[in-house]
């Protein structure tokens, strides 16, 4: 069976239009998305109401669930996210909310588990570099031959001998290096990443056009693959 795994669109709606072309393309059986759908970009509710149509099984991601936190909390958990999140709740209003921080923590299909972070946690980092061992103790529990998963928008294949680690890479707001959108087909035991092109600079004018919390921080993450420090 061939298939896709879609991950962290973050509301980037131009990035999501590209990779869907190119799914015409390659034309899985079935498409997974590993979570962070709406937050930190300037289309949340064109990319919530689009993947919802399509019917693709989803995963929670930490941007979603945060979106279930009031204010206090958010601004507790940091000073950058929280007016990110409450722009976003406001964007997307409460039952498109409820929608989407009501998704799984877990999917599995045909000899593959997808979570967006670690197993039953969607905040926790396993860095694209962690040790073998590190890698195995995490996601050998799984109990399947591949486990994929999301959150770090850096592309990789870890194969650990009858367990085979992929990070799907992100569509949106990268952080290895490079800014196309990235998501990965699986099937059987080949593992394809596929970067597709986009229009970065339409996605840019938008968040300055509607004064996006962090507009500029976002606009240079966009251009660049990497986080503005």
């Amino acid at each position: 069976m061939r298939m896709a795994v879609v991950s962290d669109i973050h509301g980037n709606l131009p990035a999501l239009e590209a990779v869907l072309a190119d799914l015409g393309k390659v034309r899985p059986e079935i498409v997974l998305y590993g979570g962070d759908l709406a937050f930190g970009g300037p289309h949340p509710i064109e990319v919530v109401d689009r993947i919802r149509d399509l019917g693709w099984p989803c995963v929670l991601g930490n941007t979603d669930e945060v979106l279930a936190e009031g204010p206090e909390l958010l601004q507790k958990r940091s000073a950058f996210l929280a007016p990110v999140a409450a722009r976003t709740q406001e964007m997307l209003g409460p039952e498109r909310v409820e929608w989407l921080t009501s998704r799984p923590m877990e999917l599995r299909r045909e000899g593959i588990a997808l979570v967006h972070a670690v197993p039953g946690d969607c905040w926790a980092i396993v860095e694209h570099d962690a040790p073998d061992d590190q890698m195995r103790e995490t996601y050998a529990p799984l109990g399947v031959p591949i486990a994929v998963y999301g959150h770090l928008h850096h592309a990789f294949v870890r194969p650990l001998g009858g367990l085979t680690v992929v990070n799907s890479g992100s569509l949106s707001l990268a952080l290895d290096g490079d800014p196309r959108a990235t998501y990965v087909v699986v099937e059987g035991d080949r593992i394809e990443h596929r970067r597709i092109p986009y229009d970065i600079e339409a996605v840019a004018a938008d968040f300055v056009a509607m004064d996006y919390p962090h507009a500029a921080t976002y606009v240079s993450w966009l251009r660049t693959g990497t986080f503005p420090t």
